[in-house]
């Protein structure tokens, strides 16, 4: 990539260099999407590439061009494409107009597509980071008062805010703009904010530290102007819910319609046309095998790419131990070299005991953090079925490719349509696909539902843990007797984690790393941000009721958030249920009523015919195999409840595993709708 960035430089850099002002923009945006790249040499980049991209469509238009006028040598003029009166002079050039429309517009749509999908790129990265920023604002805020509240400066606070990108992400990043500008820089605080106001691409982080630095500047109250902006942030946050939800709405109507609706009236209409003329069903693989998924994935990209990114807990605290190598220096040991040898060789065996203990005692733990993880077990699995049922079933095998062969010794194979021919065996792999398919899902859906349950029961008792912890501060106790104090109380799922805290205090740990380890138990964004805020500021002050309040306050407003999304996004997933049926429903009726009666028409025309060809052609329904579109309405049902189940679970949840239980159940209804009543 550098060698084509030094080249494309040294080819384009003069020219780019000459219209600067062109690339303002682009200047900024790679600023605010933090992308290393100096605007010479992306511009650069964008125009060798997009020359190179349009050169190679010329060549593709070349290919296409040809293969057109081969295709009306073949069979004629099939267009019904003619040369005006006027124009008739061209005629004996038109393979050459053809070649060149062909090349040309290949090579201007490549070069322009790939150009501005190029320069795209930054200002949708800078959009990325804006909305990932918006949404760490109102929580960044709230850390960076519960320092306040204790005392800090402000550059100590900003300092903190930005050693904690684990926890506040893009927030974290940009505030180290201005930390970079004041320590590598030599800039005064008051510069540096002024440099991440105008680099920033979040509205929000301008806003704060816009009237920050007017607080600063003031000598007004920096801690009672972040309190104040706390219930602002939050409040914004919840608007821009809404504002989302209702952009997700009309999302989902238009995908009902352009994509369930609408798809099932064509195939409806198709199949009927094409069964009475007796043609090749090419418009249904298109709809059904091309603009079912694609479309479907479309989708699922959109709403991804507007969904806000879902919090995760990225990095679990970091505790301190104690290293039983550095307690006692070797030398002063007193222990010989082979009995230190010896004394180590057991440490490490006593270690590789305990993490297989461990790990015996919850073997399900890693895949119960990690989902994914049931990739590694279900796949070899579903391999390993695929083997073993197509060794029972190898006699089936042989009589498909058998019918196979007879099919192309037939007239079918004049159709010249592979689908067709290939039907046979194309129905023998459905089953294994379909089976294939749900081996490899069902655990998958099953550990990240059963994490998903476990994180939404740990935000929704957060908040009255923090609640409780608050109430009992403020009658003057200590962080650490207040822990005490609610230690038995019952919370629910923290409940056993809240008396670990309790009993690590008893133990002689200090309180803020028995949080960090009761942080790490519940390994989630929320519980992260939570202790983070905490121990911070009981760092930095003993007195942290309001803190305490804040946080719970924060704690209940992102619960009442993702409530909010999923209640109002679950109409539109009940929508998308209820669409799916109806399209089994007609796939279903044309299966089981319409195409047999058709295909029992067929054969008797055919047999009234005496198989002539041209009598045939005259009937008003041809003969077909019924099984080739069963074939084909099976498909589109398993697809359609593959890709519908996942976006009813990014529209729902904002998560594609969350759809995958969707998915597993409208495949299920698929394939035993077919295979027990079609």
């Amino acid at each position: 990539m550098d060698e084509l960035s030094t080249i494309a430089h040294v080819i384009f850099g003069g020219e780019v260099r000459k219209h600067k002002e062109k690339f303002y923009t682009l200047q900024k945006q790679l600023r605010q999407a933090h992308m290393a790249q100096s605007y010479e040499v992306y511009a650069s980049v964008a125009y060798l590439i997009s020359m190179l991209v349009g050169f190679a469509g010329a060549l593709i238009g070349v290919v296409v061009a040809l293969l057109i006028l081969g295709m009306i040598n073949s069979r004629g003029n099939f267009t019904n494409i003619h040369m005006p009166e006027t124009l008739a002079w061209l005629t004996p050039f038109t393979d050459i107009i053809i070649i060149f429309l062909g090349m040309s517009i290949m090579a201007v749509l490549g070069y322009y597509i790939t150009y501005t999908v190029i320069m795209l790129i930054p200002a949708i990265n800078a959009s990325d980071r804006k909305s990932k920023i918006n949404k760490q604002v109102p929580y960044a805020v709230t850390f960076m008062y519960a320092l306040s509240k204790g005392g800090m400066n402000i550059i100590t606070i900003l300092r903190a805010l930005n050693a904690a990108e684990s926890t506040y992400g893009e927030v974290s990043r940009e505030i180290g703009i201005i930390i970079r500008d004041m320590d590598y820089f030599g800039n005064d605080l008051r510069t540096a904010i002024i440099n991440c106001i105008n680099q920033t691409p979040s509205d929000m982080l301008q806003d704060l530290l816009t009237n920050l630095l007017s607080v600063i500047d003031s000598g007004g109250d920096v801690t009672a102007y972040l309190y104040g902006k706390t219930d602002q942030y939050l409040q914004r946050l919840m608007q821009d819910q809404k504002s989302f939800l209702e952009i997700l709405g009309l999302i989902a109507e238009s995908y009902v319609t352009a994509f369930v609706a609408g798809p099932l009236f064509i195939i409806i209409m198709s199949s009927v046309m094409t069964i009475m003329s007796g043609g090749s069903p090419t418009l249904l693989y298109v709809i059904i095998y091309g603009m079912l998924p694609l479309g479907s994935i479309m989708f699922i990209i959109l709403i991804s790419m507007l969904t806000p990114t879902e919090e995760e807990a990225t990095r679990k605290f970091e505790i301190e131990k104690v290293n039983l190598y550095d307690t006692v220096p070797i030398e002063e040991s007193g222990l010989s070299k082979a009995e230190e040898r010896k004394m180590i060789e057991k440490i490490k065996a006593g270690k590789k005991a305990l993490k297989l203990k461990e790990f015996l005692a919850n073997p399900l733990g890693p895949i119960q953090e990690k989902p994914e993880l049931s990739l590694i077990v279900s796949v070899p699995i579903a391999i390993l079925f695929v083997g073993l049922y197509m060794a029972l079933t190898a006699g089936s095998l042989s009589q498909a490719m058998a019918n196979v062969s007879q099919l192309q010794h037939s007239k079918v194979a004049n159709s010249g349509d592979p689908l067709i021919i290939f039907g046979p065996v194309i129905g023998y792999f459905d089953d294994i696909i379909v089976f294939f398919l749900l081996i490899v899902m069902i655990p998958l859906a099953i550990f990240f539902e059963r994490k998903t349950w476990r994180e939404r029961r740990i935000s929704a008792e957060m908040p009255d843990f923090l609640k409780k912890l608050a109430s009992t501060n403020e009658t003057g106790m200590t962080l650490t007797q207040s822990i005490a104090l609610i230690a038995n109380a019952n919370f629910g799922t923290i409940s056993r984690e809240v008396q670990k805290v309790y009993k690590n205090l008893q133990w002689g740990i200090d309180v803020n790393t028995a949080l960090k380890m009761f942080a790490n138990s519940l390994n989630t964004a929320l519980s992260t941000r939570v202790i983070t805020l905490i121990t911070k500021a009981a760092e930095s002050s003993g007195d942290i009721r309001d803190v305490l309040n804040v946080a719970a306050n924060d704690a209940k407003m992102g619960e009442q958030i993702r409530k909010e999304r999923s209640d109002g996004m679950l109409i539109y997933v009940v929508i998308i249920f209820i669409s799916y049926c109806v399209f089994i429903y007609c796939v279903y009726t044309l299966s089981s009523t319409f195409i047999p009666v058709m295909a029992s028409a067929g054969s008797h025309n055919a047999a009234a015919t005496g198989g002539s060809a041209s009598l045939q052609g005259a009937t008003f329904i041809q003969s077909f195999n019924p099984d080739d579109y069963k074939r084909l309405f099976f498909h589109a049902a398993i697809i359609q409840g593959l890709f519908a189940g996942i976006l009813a679970g990014v529209m729902g949840e904002g998560r594609w595993m969350s759809g995958l239980k969707y998915a597993i159940i409208m495949m299920i209804i698929s394939y035993l709708m077919f295979a027990l009543f079609i």
